[in-house]
């Protein structure tokens, strides 16, 4: 008999009742630790800013930590929390993928990484707006070549990526990112070539001039 009578009916919900708060108990739990693991990605990326590489590589060994524990028992509630869950995978992309690039000059795998394809791509999309803000700081500090080799691996990037752009439902939010990135490459390639101009000037009316005179 597949029924339940009405006398056992509080019963069978009571039961159902259980479930679904341990259920929500648990989802909750990985909730928190998917926020916790975005944090120390996060963490990572504005250390590796402020060129502090031996702390941004202990923040992403910990957001590692976190990332292995929620793989191996978030199947289960994938289906609430698969849309948190690839947005912490895509923030993890893109701060390993700065830290490797700065140490290694490369950057990781997808295999290797143990993500998504669709956070994969769009930690990548993201890592070109991380490189024009390590661009900007070459900039500030006069380092006009290594900023010029972060327009090339943003250009890289970005020529990698184009050829996912359609159709847009390949990989949602990628086209958004990638319209946006353009705007900003042209804005960074503005930004070098006039800086390399005034450091040039500088240079030059610095040879024939003197440092005092400038200062003066």
């Amino acid at each position: 008999m597949n029924g339940i009578k009405m006398d056992k009916l509080i019963e069978e919900i009571e039961n159902i009742r259980k479930k679904l708060y341990e259920k929500y108990e648990t989802k909750e739990k990985f909730y928190l630790k998917i926020k916790e693991a975005q944090r120390f990605c996060g963490e990572a990326i504005s250390l590796v800013q402020q060129n502090k590489m031996r702390e941004a590589n202990e923040r992403i060994s910990l957001a590692e930590g976190i990332i292995k524990e929620i793989m191996e028992g978030i199947t289960n509630y994938m289906d609430d929390l698969s849309e948190v869950y690839n947005t912490m995978l895509q923030e993890y992309v893109e701060a390993k993928a700065l830290i490797d690039l700065e140490e290694r000059g490369e950057i990781p795998k997808m295999d290797y990484l143990k993500v998504t394809e669709r956070a994969y791509i769009l930690g990548l999309a993201d890592l070109m707006g991380e490189l024009k803000r390590k661009a900007i700081s070459n900039l500030i500090n006069a380092e006009i070549e290594n900023a010029k080799e972060k327009m090339k691996i943003i250009n890289q990037i970005f020529q990698s990526l184009e050829v996912l752009e359609y159709p847009r439902s390949l990989v949602p939010g990628l086209r958004k990112k990638l319209d946006d990135m353009r705007k900003s490459i042209e804005d960074l390639e503005k930004i070098i070539a006039t800086s390399t101009i005034t450091i040039k000037l500088y240079e030059l009316l610095n040879n024939i001039y003197g440092e005092k005179y400038l200062k003066d």
